[in-house]
């Protein structure tokens, strides 16, 4: 954590509700004002679930009770969507042993996020994990590398590849009784972490998941269209979606009986 980013951090709840209103205002006027930037369609996406979860759901923001990421790197989001769900508890899985002990030091003192050393597959067991060089890019599928520093406009080609423990979603989600969002983000083994979850999945109320629209330089990897028609069979509705207009990549959100639930 750099020091610009700590003093933003230690400032913040001191002029948030000051500003507040200055704030909200100023960002409502982007229609007016085109040289202002927008957040990128997969960013839009990601922090329209972290602020607004609970209201897709038609629940109150303390209603929201369990998280589950999959592959969460350092869990950046779980801190900031605990700030908007106070009851909620994370479960959060990430296979790179140097990156999950960054996670477990960063959450070491949070009774709400509990941090798990594994990769979750279609079946227990040990495989191999592919690591390239741009921070939380890990996928348990091989990357064309080539094809990878293509889509993502990045010069660093390095890679390396190490042996991680395996688990299924179904298997270390057992004892939950509900889940109210599955986070993936697992670079193209979003179909691995399906098939080992088919239990825990009707139990699921939400999704986000990274996804490629067209292309995808991990090898095996599951396109959007074949996620999206998988969960809709299991009565998931894709209501968000956002993709780079360079690679087709991005984020998709989906709510189970989304028809149900609206105006209501």
């Amino acid at each position: 954590m750099n020091s610009k980013y700590n003093f933003w951090d230690v400032i913040r709840p001191f002029h948030a509700p000051f500003t507040r209103s200055l704030r909200r205002r100023l960002g409502r006027q982007y229609q007016n004002h085109p040289e202002m930037e927008l957040p990128i369609p997969e960013e839009s996406v990601q922090l329209d679930v972290e602020r607004h979860l609970h209201e897709y759901l038609h629940v109150a923001a303390n209603d929201v009770k369990q998280i589950v990421i999959v592959g969460a790197y350092e869990a950046d989001e779980a801190s900031r969507m605990r700030q908007v769900y106070p009851n909620a508890q994370f479960l959060c899985f990430e296979p790179n042993p140097k990156t999950y002990q960054r996670l477990a030091k960063k959450h070491e003192d949070c009774d709400w996020l509990t941090p798990r050393n594994v990769a979750l597959s279609d079946a227990p067991g040990k495989d191999r994990f592919y690591e390239l060089d741009m921070p939380g890019n890990g996928s348990l599928l091989e990357p064309d590398v080539e094809n990878w520093a293509t889509t993502v406009k990045w010069n660093d080609k390095g890679m390396t590849s190490f042996e991680v423990e395996m688990s299924t979603l179904d298997h270390e989600a057992a004892t939950l009784p509900a889940v109210d969002l599955l986070w993936m983000d697992v670079q193209g083994a979003e179909g691995r972490v399906l098939d080992g979850g088919g239990e825990t999945l009707k139990r699921v109320k939400a999704i986000i998941v990274e996804v490629a629209l067209v292309h995808s330089p991990y090898k095996g990897a599951m396109l959007f269209p074949a996620i999206k028609a998988r969960l809709e069979v299991l009565g998931f509705m894709c209501v968000g979606l956002g993709v780079g207009a360079w690679n087709g990549n991005g984020n998709a959100f989906f709510v189970r009986g989304f028809d149900q639930l609206i105006c209501k």
